[in-house]
């Protein structure tokens, strides 16, 4: 830093180092000074007593200066004059200057120059010189008083008196020293506190300033590199990679279903899990390996300096291995899996942003593919990214802009041959794709949570569409479980009925086995203010995924739906038509309706019917139609099969 740079940053402290000086040299200087100024003040009241002492006895003086020897007696007048211990020496002198008496050390003399030289002339011409002796066989100060003898006419001469000073001199040098060593000690205390403050507030400005820098560029919780660091050093590494013609692989790491597993463990243990899981990824990892969180439970890891994908797979198995040893937390083992997503440089992208971007692409597809697998990024992943970013961006609008349509699939009663109910169904009309079915954009609603208003939606919809159906008619609406989670469903609901005027036991909700999987008693209890509602809960799917009897024995659901895969396979696999049978005995003891899903044969409709299946729905008995054709449609199917003993045929 230059010097007006330095000056201009720090002019405060230097002023105020530059009086600190002047005053330390002050309190330096003054004491001194005031110390001689003092001295001479008390010769100057000596000189006055002496010489008024002479003036009382004229004829000492006139003695003193007339007899041979009679300036003895002046010693007398010294003592009178309380002088006597101070008196050095004394000389009496003519009219004519010449020495007449001197008594005293005689080897009194000046070894310094004067220290201070007052001439204050008196009313009687007095003069004072004050000096400094040399401090070893004499005094260390001494005053030499001039006192004028002028007696009438013919006396005339003077007395030169030398005044021992030494002990005032200590006195005063102790006094205004302790002065000066308190106004020392105040001038120091006054820069030091200051200066210590500032440099204590300074190291805590620079200590904060570290830990901003170390925030910004570091993940509290883990110590590891954040994202922005991440590719920071992802970047650098591929400068050097690029110049030693060799390989890097960035792996992103994250952890299956943590969010349920947070949820289940107390004080704070997700954050513990995440922790360790951080520090076993640095165990693996090489010194030249660059390990980050990314945010959440996602870490990346940066091979650098990889001469072949073998490298990549054994780090791969080391980490898998070291991940899936048990955590303890809260005096609890947990146990869990993670999915890997791998982007390689140069092949996969020759930027830091380009590779992240990608092995998050290629997680994704791992985490699709149902977790707990590694997955290597490929170029036809990111065309299904952006198709599913698109498909986001326009969902955001759909709801906004009309595109969506309710339709209906009938449910039919296989013992009376008439319709039941429907199921309603949402069609996505998009401008330029035309008709999009569910199962494109229902995963990216639910990711991205409209799937809770386009949800409610469809339930509003639905229920003002039933109002115009015959009043045995139900309808049956999916709910999501993201529903179930944001918000109250059942005041929902309950909103929704008294807004179309549909009587609530015309309404079925259909729910999934995974939405009990998790905060089974919340949703539980929110189910339960649905029945107290008088509306009928359906479980679909059953048979797939997480079956759980327990849930059919602690909540009394109003129908189970068999999955349409059993219903397809059970007329050529005798093990799904025993599990079918099963399911509808199993509906028979809980007075449970059971309904088949994916009725499309006769031969399938025919079976349901001698195993007892009470409700079947498919394309059989027919497919989804708008609210006005399938209004229509159910009325006169109402009447048609109430008369005719034929099934209805495939529509």
């Amino acid at each position: 830093m230059r010097p007006k740079e330095l000056l201009h940053k720090y002019w405060h402290w230097l002023g105020l180092t530059l009086f600190a000086m002047l005053i330390a040299l002050a309190a330096l200087i003054a004491p001194n000074r005031i110390s001689l100024l003092e001295l001479e003040r008390e010769a100057f009241a000596a000189e006055n007593q002496i010489r008024e002492k002479l003036l009382e006895d004229p004829q000492l003086v006139t003695h003193a200066l007339t007899v041979p020897g009679g300036a003895t007696q002046l010693t007398e007048l010294f003592n009178d004059a309380g002088f006597g211990q101070r008196l050095l020496r004394y000389e009496l002198y003519d009219s004519k200057g010449d020495l007449v008496f001197t008594r005293g050390l005689a080897n009194l003399r000046l070894n310094r120059p004067a220290i201070a030289a007052s001439i204050n002339p008196n009313r009687n011409g007095a003069t004072i010189g004050l000096y400094a002796g040399d401090g070893t066989n004499g005094p260390s100060h001494f005053a030499r008083l001039h006192v004028p003898i002028n007696l009438g006419s013919d006396v005339h001469g003077s007395l030169e008196i030398y005044l021992d000073q030494s002990k005032q001199a200590g006195v005063l040098t102790s006094y205004f020293g302790v002065i000066a060593l308190v106004i020392l000690a105040l001038v120091g205390a006054g820069i030091t506190i200051p200066l210590a403050l500032a440099w204590t507030r300074g190291r805590a400005q620079r200590r904060a300033r570290e830990e901003v820098l170390y925030l910004q560029s570091h993940d509290s919780l883990t110590g590891l590199a954040n994202r922005a660091k991440f590719t920071e050093r992802v970047g650098q590494a591929l400068e050097r990679i690029q110049d030693d013609a060799m390989h890097m692989a960035v792996i992103t790491v994250n952890i299956d279903r943590f969010k349920e597993l947070n949820e289940t463990l107390e004080h704070q243990g997700g954050d513990r899990v995440l922790h360790d899981i951080g520090t076993r990824i640095q165990h693996v990892a090489r010194d030249r390996d660059i390990v980050a969180r990314l945010g959440g439970d996602e870490f990346a890891i940066a091979l650098t300096d990889v001469a072949a994908l073998s490298d990549v797979m054994a780090f791969v198995h080391r980490l898998g291995s070291a991940l899936t040893r048990p955590f303890h937390v809260n005096n609890r083992e947990v146990v869990l899996t993670t999915s890997l997503g791998i982007a390689l440089a140069p092949a996969d992208g020759d930027t830091a942003d380009v590779l992240v971007r990608h092995s998050a692409i290629a997680l994704s597809r791992a985490k699709l593919d149902g977790g707990q697998r590694m997955c290597f990024y490929e170029e036809s992943m990111d065309k299904a990214v952006q198709q599913r970013h698109t498909i986001e961006q326009d969902l955001r609008h759909a709801l906004r802009r009309g595109e969506f349509d309710v339709v209906y699939q009938p449910q039919y009663d296989l013992k009376t041959e008439t319709p039941c109910g429907s199921e309603a169904l949402i069609r996505w009309h998009h401008p330029q794709h035309g008709i999009v079915a569910p199962g494109h954009f229902i995963s990216v609603a639910e990711e991205t949570g409209l799937i809770v208003p386009i949800g409610e939606w469809v339930l509003r919809q639905a229920c003002s569409d039933a109002t115009q159906w015959p009043e045995h008619l139900t309808v049956a609406v999916n709910l999501s479980p993201a529903q179930f989670h944001d918000g109250d469903i059942a005041e929902t609901v309950a909103d929704i009925l008294h807004e179309t005027g549909l009587a609530a036991n015309r309404l079925e909700l259909e729910i999934t086995e995974s939405l009990l999987i998790n905060d089974t008693e919340e949703v539980l209890a929110k189910l339960n203010r649905l029945r107290e509602l008088g509306v009928r809960i359906a479980m679909d799917d059953f048979g797939t995924g997480y079956s759980s009897l327990s849930y059919l024995a602690r909540f009394p659901f109003s129908k189970i739906k068999i999955d349409q895969q059993f219903v397809r396979n059970m007329t050529r696999d005798p093990a799904m038509r025993a599990i079918v049978k099963t399911i509808i005995a199993l509906g028979e003891s809980l007075r449970v309706t059971i309904t088949a899903e994916g009725v499309e044969t006769q031969e399938q409709a025919d079976m349901l019917r001698r195993l007892g299946c009470p409700q079947v729905q498919g394309f059989l008995y027919g497919r989804p139609e708008k609210a006005t054709v399938h209004a229509d449609k159910t009325m006169s199917d109402a009447v048609s099969m109430s008369q005719l003993p034929k099934r209805p045929s495939a529509a």
